[in-house]
């Protein structure tokens, strides 16, 4: 049970806890210690849900001891996938200006829209992973979606 609750979520959550630290050894660290507070809590139902929010109280908590408000920050691990080198690089080019427009935009923007467009929640589910509104995610994404349009180069819509 354990071991098939954790390879079904892993990859998930790893790269969820990877977005918010952009630390590889800080992400495997955080991965074990959400399992071990997923497993005594003794949780039935909506797994990757309740992994998702102890993997982020996780990082606030260890932040927020270190006092640090800006830690957000995201490097891209290109994978090429039978692509030619030139689409390789434009595509890496693209991601690593994404990434740094994520990087400037504001907390709560950025959590959603990671959540939402990386790792493809509904609106649903990413408010009850951050223990918000539906109302609330759905403001959160059309604005910071709109600062990453400005900080792109995108026209703005209004």
């Amino acid at each position: 049970m354990r071991r098939e609750l954790f390879d079904a979520h892993y990859e998930a959550i790893y790269k969820y806890i990877r977005y918010l630290t952009n630390d590889a050894d800080l992400a495997h660290d955080f991965l074990q210690e959400t399992f071990y507070r997923y497993y005594q809590k003794k949780y039935t139902e909506h797994e990757r849900t309740y992994l998702l929010k102890i993997a982020r109280n996780i990082v606030y908590d260890h932040y927020r001891r270190k006092k640090i408000l800006s830690f957000f920050q995201l490097k891209a691990e290109p994978e090429a996938q039978e692509k030619l080198p030139e689409e390789v690089v434009i595509q890496n080019d693209e991601l690593e200006k994404l990434y740094a427009a994520l990087q400037r935009i504001k907390w709560h923007y950025r959590e959603v829209v990671v959540l939402r467009y990386i790792e493809e929640y509904s609106v649903k589910e990413t408010a009850e992973i951050l223990n918000c509104s539906e109302v609330k995610v759905k403001n959160n994404t059309a604005r910071g979606l709109k600062a990453l349009r400005i900080l792109l180069g995108g026209v703005d819509d209004e």
